[in-house]
Parts: C-alpha cells; sequence; structure tokens
C-alpha cells in the first residue's frame, strides 16, 4: 500500500498578510519557490507531491489583498535527482519567478524521478540565494518544500538554511511524503518551525 502523503506544516496567511497601506500604488506580491525531492525514493509519491503543490498554487491565485488581487510569482526546483550535476548538490532551478501558470504546471507536472542524494537545507539555501525575493516586508514570500527524506542529509544544515530565510522574511513550509512520526524524526516540522 503506498504511503499517503502527509502534510506536517503549512502556515499559508494568505488573509492575514499586510497589505501596502503605507503605499497604495505599489502591487501587493506573493513569491512561492516550489521545492520538490525527484529522487527514486519518491517513486509512487510523486504524482501526490505534484498534486499537492499544485493545490497550494491555486489557492494563492485566489489571495486578496483588500480588494486587489496581487502578482502571484512562482518559482521550481528540483531536487535530489542523479541526473542532476552532483557539483551543483543535486539541484537544479527548473524557473525562475512566473506568473505564468500554464508554464508553470507544464514543469513541474513533466518533473521524473532518478537516483537520489536529497539536500533539503542545500536546496532552501540555494532558492533563497539565487531567487529575487525583494525587499518589501508586507510582501508575502514562502518556500514549500516536499520530500521524504530527513530534512538533515548533507554538511549545510537546514539550520543555517532557516536563518538565512528568516532573514530575507520567507517562511519555509514542508510537506513530508510518508509516516509523520518520520517526519517529526527526520526534522521536517522543525525545519519549518524555525521559520514560523
Amino acid at each position: 500500500m503506498k504511503t499517503l502523503l502527509k502534510l506536517l506544516i503549512i502556515t499559508l496567511t494568505i488573509s492575514t498578510f499586510d497589505c501596502n497601506a503605507n503605499n497604495p500604488k505599489a502591487k501587493q506580491q506573493i513569491k512561492v519557490a516550489l521545492l520538490l525531492d525527484t529522487s527514486n525514493s519518491m517513486d509512487g509519491l510523486i504524482n501526490q507531491a505534484k498534486t499537492q503543490l499544485w493545490e497550494i498554487v491555486n489557492e494563492l491565485s485566489y489571495a486578496k489583498c483588500g480588494t486587489d488581487q496581487p502578482d502571484l510569482q512562482i518559482a521550481l526546483y528540483e531536487y535530489g535527482n542523479d541526473g542532476l550535476e552532483k557539483a551543483d548538490g543535486f539541484i537544479r532551478q527548473v524557473l525562475n519567478f512566473s506568473s505564468d501558470l500554464d508554464v508553470i504546471s507544464e514543469k513541474l507536472f513533466a518533473l521524473n524521478t532518478n537516483g537520489g542524494s536529497e539536500y533539503c537545507g542545500a536546496v532552501i539555501q540555494n532558492s533563497l540565494k539565487y531567487l529575487e525575493w525583494g525587499n518589501n516586508k508586507n510582501d508575502l514570500k514562502l518556500i514549500f518544500i516536499a520530500g521524504n527524506e530527513p530534512f538533515t542529509q548533507r554538511k549545510l544544515s537546514y539550520k543555517e538554511a532557516a536563518s538565512l530565510a528568516n532573514e530575507k522574511d520567507v517562511t519555509v513550509n514542508t510537506i513530508f511524503c510518508g509516516n509523520y512520526e518520520n517526519g517529526i524524526s527526520g526534522k521536517w516540522q522543525e525545519g519549518a518551525h524555525l521559520t514560523n
């Protein structure tokens, strides 16, 4: 029997994030990076994970700031796939921030699994360093990372990545694809809690 996709923590605060009250002409933005484990350990889970991530994108597409609809920008990464460059930590930016939901959907659902070296801290840090998150404190900035291996793999600590996320006002949300208790012991919940 396939393991059901479990959500450890999702802290969507769409209805409560601050609008640009001090600058009504500034367009509110929602920036989201989707980070998906495409290692072989995700075989049988990958389609559920893609569907869950896409449901999140759909929910965010309906967000409002007062009566205005914020600009929704989505970026996409895959990690843990042996077909990716080892020198890059088996991480690939599939798509930079984009508002084209058709392209985002096409790229997301085209991802396939292969091999496995899953470095959660490294992919979070990579997305924080190489995506243009902006400096507007009123924008909603989110990372959703989905996978099924321990959050603690590799030298780069998820705690370091969380610290950088806090500096950039980015909230990390984790989706553990597997047994709830394994997600807790694998530090997926703690990874989310560190960025509130």
